[in-house]
């Protein structure tokens, strides 16, 4: 087969001479026509003598002999070059003639696409082995244990503190804690939580809160077990360091002592379905008559009973309107009666985009207290608060508050005061507080004023929720 082929290339350079030839013959007549006019065509038929050539070359001009011998060198080199490619696949056949004999498979696993499947099969097979390989040393792999997934059943741990700097009006200049708060809360299982606050002042430790909280019940219901600040207006429920003021309103300190109402029991709220405004809520909660201002103290065993009800308007974009009713009921330590009702409104505007700019918080509370001592006696007293808290420049909030408190025991007797107030707040978790208290008694008209700093810093989840 390659001699075969070879020929061919012999043939075909033999035919490549010829056709040099006759094109050299075929454009000789034409140039001499063009020259003289003469006929010459006679002399020219392929066959002739090259002397015959000779002679035509000799009666071409310099110009037509020069661009003929151009086109036979193109010719010429075309030709060369397919030959040169003919001879080169040539000698590769011979090449691999020489080879020994292989099989259609085995040639065809030679492709590089094959080669590449191939490789990837001994791989494979190196990794297979790898894996089922046993481990020469299994008692030296590392240990990987559980323990730190313990963390997270961690209760999450809070700190609040509380630094007064206060001056009072009988000239005495003083620095306070006035409470650390030391907060414990954490997710019991899917259905509950529990919550623990301790507050740490002068008197020593202070259980403040501690419950368990279902906030999944069927039909909307949440409910408390354990010892917890009770929903009684809108400020009772809040943590000392969450007030808009640095203490609470003087009505509740002379109604239920300077720490509110806190009893331990049980609360009952129940999201109600959207009977008439556009949220409402009602509260039932049922504890010991624990509060020494009001009820028994620590060591009565009387149940008290607390009903509030809170109506929720969202008046505008920027506007909503709340409005709430509160009584408590209980027995006092002489196995006299005790109630006291409130109600509440409250008044908010907050611009949309502006929030942290501008805002506006009206709010207004009114209790009555009404004792009945063992003797069938009857004292009633009542007493409110009034503040307005505006938001006058980014963290930066000015508001005044009005007190008027009656005695809840001498009626006649009550206490009126004025306190304005400034609050920075640093960020969420820092607060700096600047609050004038001016109080007055009567009818003894005694007088009683005040300067107050106070510094409040949280960290941890629990930081100064208002509920």
């Amino acid at each position: 087969m390659t001699h075969l082929r070879r020929k061919n290339i012999q043939e075909c350079a033999a035919g490549v001479a010829l056709l040099l030839l006759a094109g050299a013959m075929l454009v000789t007549p034409a140039s001499a026509k063009s020259r003289g006019g003469a006929e010459t065509s006679a002399s020219t038929e392929p066959g002739d003598s090259p002397s015959d050539l000779a002679d035509l070359a000799e009666m071409a001009e310099p110009a037509d002999l020069a661009r003929i011998k151009a086109e036979i060198a193109a010719l010429r080199a075309d030709y060369e070059s397919r030959i040169a490619a003919l001879e080169a696949r040539l000698a590769e056949l011979e090449i691999g003639a020489e080879r020994p004999p292989v099989s259609a498979a085995a040639g065809a696993a030679e492709t590089p696409r094959d080669d590449e499947l191939a490789s990837l099969r001994e791989a494979a097979r190196q990794a297979a082995a790898d894996v089922a390989r046993p481990d020469p040393l299994p008692s030296m792999a590392p240990a990987i244990g559980r323990e730190r997934n313990l963390n997270r059943l961690n209760p999450e741990i809070s700190f609040t503190g509380i630094l007064l700097g206060a001056t009072l009006g009988d000239d005495r200049d003083e620095f306070a804690f006035e409470e650390f708060e030391l907060d414990l809360q954490s997710a019991l299982d899917p259905f509950s939580r529990t919550r623990v606050t301790l507050a740490l002042g002068d008197e020593g430790v202070e259980l403040e809160e501690a419950y368990i909280n279902y906030s999944s019940l069927p039909g909307g219901l949440d409910l408390l077990a354990g010892k917890f600040r009770q929903r009684f207006g809108p400020l009772n429920r809040q943590h000392l360091h969450a007030l808009p003021q640095s203490e609470y309103p003087l009505v509740y300190q002379t109604i239920f002592g300077e720490e509110g109402l806190g009893q331990t029991g049980l609360s009952f709220t129940w999201l109600l379905p959207k009977p008439w405004a556009t949220a409402n809520e009602m509260t039932l909660e049922l504890t010991d008559g624990e509060n020494e201002e009001a009820f028994g103290g620590e060591e009565f065993e009387d149940f008290s009973i607390l009903g509030r009800v809170k109506n929720f308007w969202e008046v505008s974009d920027s506007t909503y309107f709340e409005w709430g009713l509160s009584g408590v009921t209980g027995k006092t330590a002489d196995d006299g009666d005790s109630r006291v009702y409130g109600t509440d409104v409250t008044l908010s505007w907050q611009p949309p985009g502006r929030t942290k700019y501008r805002g506006l918080t009206w709010r207004t509370e009114i209790l009555r207290s009404e004792r009945d001592d063992a003797l069938g006696v009857s004292r009633k007293a009542l007493g409110g608060y009034t503040y307005l808290e505006g938001l006058v420049r980014r963290n930066l909030f000015g508001g005044v508050r009005l007190d008027r408190a009656e005695d809840p025991l001498d009626p006649d007797s009550y206490t009126t005061g004025v306190v304005p107030y400034l609050t920075w707040w640093q960020s969420e978790y820092v607060r700096l507080r600047a609050e004038y208290g001016l109080f007055e008694r009567e009818p003894a008209g005694a007088s009683d004023d005040r300067f107050t700093l106070q510094l409040t810093w949280a960290a941890g989840p629990h930081k100064h929720e208002s509920y």
